[in-house]
């Protein structure tokens, strides 16, 4: 079964008095262990596929199935504590609450789970070891290099063992090496079974992924390839 599906997915939004259609009827399903890149133009859309996805932003038509059950037929509470089970999302601009510290941000995710307390603290110490953040746990986002700063947002977004991650360029304010660590992260993720999607400009990035979808005009119109790594 797949971990996330799209059908016929439409949105528009309202602009000087008319409405603009980004998303047109837009199709896809993640099956466990996929790891797609979206690629597209600016404004072509993939951030609001993303919004619509990750259940944050009903679309006008269409389904969204996510871990087997429509979100959108939920009330808000209910959509609210399967995305916090389901889902990590991963920023561009890491979205870090700026007055907590690293321990405090990883362990923000299960606020809105209502999950148990003692395990999410177990788990944070966990994360925040693997991505090698022992010796800032107790430093603010201010206090953080770029690269740290991300470490510390997918730690928060792998906290709650979700299905979905949601990555909106991920390693756009990334160095090489720093965006290799994230990518080498999110690959690991789909083989371990999850399912990623990860909106990118970056060749580079895409090419990493299992397979490349392109949004043009509100549809998904091809999937590739990626080309093989070396």
């Amino acid at each position: 079964m797949a971990i996330l599906a799209l059908r016929g997915v439409t949105k528009a939004y309202s602009k000087d008095g008319g409405a603009v259609t980004v998303l047109r009827e837009a199709t896809l399903a993640l099956e466990p262990g996929a790891f797609v890149a979206l690629r597209g133009p600016s404004g072509a859309g993939k951030s609001t596929l993303l919004w619509i996805a990750g259940t944050l932003l009903a679309p006008d038509a269409g389904e969204v199935e996510l871990a087997g059950q429509r979100p959108y037929a939920l009330a808000q509470e209910a959509r609210a504590r399967l995305r916090a089970k389901e889902v990590g999302f991963v920023f561009q601009q890491f979205h870090l609450v700026p007055y907590l510290d690293v321990r405090e941000n990883v362990l923000a995710a299960t606020v809105a789970s209502g999950g148990d307390r003692d395990a999410a603290e177990h788990r944070a110490a966990e994360l925040i070891e693997r991505f090698g953040l022992t010796g800032r746990t107790h430093h603010l986002p201010s206090e953080l290099s770029t690269g740290e700063r991300q470490r510390t947002a997918l730690a928060r977004a792998l906290l709650n063992e979700p299905r979905l991650l949601l990555a909106d360029e991920p390693t756009g304010n990334l160095d090489p090496v720093q965006a290799d660590a994230v990518l080498m992260c999110l690959s690991d993720f789909a083989k371990q079974g999850g399912a990623v999607l990860m909106v990118t400009h970056s060749l580079e990035s895409a090419a990493r992924a299992e397979r490349t979808w392109s949004l043009s005009e509100g549809r998904i119109v091809e999937a590739v390839s990626a080309p093989a790594q070396g």
